[in-house]
């Protein structure tokens, strides 16, 4: 039988990874509320491409998760879960 994926997206996360999903999530939305309000504020008067404003918020999260889970990483704090295939067994 295969094995059939989690029901909850965050299940496979700790505490503290759950923390860190959420502040990423937060940190995106007010990246992309200062990039509208003040960064494309000083732009020429134009139509630009979403692609344009969600780019830098989608690299700009990326890497705001990636250093939260290195810094967990080098304090010792778990941010996933192990799953039940990679204990060894008993």
């Amino acid at each position: 039988m295969s094995e059939q994926p989690p029901k909850n997206p965050l299940e496979n996360f700790t505490l503290a990874g759950r923390v860190l999903v959420v502040a990423t999530i937060v940190f995106a939305g007010g990246f992309f509320y200062w990039n509208v309000i003040f960064i494309n504020d000083n732009f020429p008067a134009g139509h630009y491409p979403l692609a344009f404003m969600a780019i830098p918020v989608l690299v700009g999260s990326a890497i705001f998760y990636g250093a939260g889970c290195l810094l967990c990483k080098l304090f010792g704090i778990r941010v996933r879960k192990d799953s039940d295939k990679d204990k060894p067994a008993a």
